[in-house]
């Protein structure tokens, strides 16, 4: 499969909440950030669901796209996703429903089967109905009954209406996958695919996971061709000292969540002055090694190289990056990098 001229490019955010930042500061900058992926002319903006993380503020998703909404008018607006064995599935239907009401025919709702963070915190949000006894296919078999007022003979919530009532207000479905599994569950239920590259940078069973989606795929009305998204954790400067210098503050965060650890994301200087042991050290690095970092023709590069040897449709990169200016900055080198590929391209055919 070839990579598609121009290749869609979209945006995941993690909502980082840098050290010395406030909650409200960083929603306000996630919603600047949306509005300066339109600009750039990024196809989506998603919003990750992360829970008990102190450099994250992406706790949910739907009150980050629909503050987004007001503030955009052309970008998809997505979860990246709900992640839905935390939740009940008639709830889900109707936050997404009511907020393609705010965003008419522009909003993408991707569910995952992890929770999103620690057992213990995934304990305190499923409460004592125990939403985790429920498969995740059952869970998503409801979800659609719901939002789309489809019901399956017998189906025990029959006639219920999720709120509000109206056609076309159910968005299209994308699975999120780090393995196979996603993409069976994507295949069957005529849904887009999401591949988490960037959680398992496995460009082989990225892939394979594709193949066999794209093998099994029944048409929706949603998806009538099967429709890969893959996502890249991308970390971007003029040149590639200083984006070796931004990634620093990615490869502390995540030795921190190995620990158990809430604290705010860090700042390049926290992450240098930081005392690492060896082993600290290693695996900060082993992390920050999942991201694609670099110059951006070096970012553009690989990014096309992702995409042709995922035989993905579309990438989303998540770019880390805890200065909100330099990660608005990081769209446009991102996006100017990738066009300015394809055209020499072209120039070269």
């Amino acid at each position: 499969m070839s990579v598609p001229s121009p290749l869609p490019l979209s945006v995941l955010d993690l909502v980082p909440v840098p050290l010395g930042s406030s909650a409200a500061e960083s929603v306000e900058a996630a919603l600047a950030y949306a509005k300066a992926a339109e600009d750039a002319g990024f196809t989506r903006y998603w919003v990750a669901e992360h829970h008990n993380m102190g450099a994250l503020a992406s706790s949910v998703p739907l009150a980050v796209l629909a503050a987004a909404s007001q503030r955009t008018s052309r970008i998809r607006l997505g979860s990246g996703g709900v992640m839905l064995p935390n939740h009940a599935p008639l709830a889900v239907a109707e936050g997404y429903r009511l907020l393609s009401a705010l965003a008419p025919d522009r909003v993408d709702l991707g569910l995952g089967r992890a929770p999103g963070t620690d057992g213990r915190t995934a304990r305190a949000l499923r409460g004592a109905q125990g939403l985790m006894e429920e498969s995740f296919e059952r869970q998503l078999s409801d979800l659609i009954a719901f939002g789309t007022g489809r019901y399956p003979a017998g189906h025990p919530f029959a006639g219920t209406v999720a709120a509000p009532a109206g056609e076309g207000l159910f968005p299209p479905l994308w699975i999120l996958s780090s393995s196979g599994y996603g993409a069976h569950v994507a295949a069957k239920a005529g849904a887009g695919l999401a591949f988490a590259w960037h959680i398992n940078p496995d460009t082989a069973q990225a892939r394979a996971a594709a193949d066999a989606y794209r093998q099994a795929f029944e048409p929706s009305g949603a998806f009538p061709e099967a429709r890969v998204l893959v996502a890249a954790s991308v970390v971007t400067a003029p040149t590639a000292e200083e984006a070796e210098e931004l990634s620093l503050p990615l490869g502390l965060m995540f030795l921190r969540l190995t620990r158990g650890e809430s604290a705010p994301y860090p700042t390049v200087a926290e992450a240098k002055a930081y005392p690492y042991t060896p082993q600290e050290r290693a695996l900060a690095d082993s992390m920050r090694r999942r991201a694609i970092i670099g110059d951006p023709a070096t970012v553009a590069a690989r990014l096309h190289a992702l995409a042709r040897d995922t035989a993905a449709d579309e990438l989303i990169v998540s770019l880390n990056i805890p200065d909100p200016a330099q990660r608005r900055e990081s769209l446009k080198l991102v996006m100017d990098a990738v066009r300015a590929q394809e055209t020499q391209e072209i120039a070269l055919v």
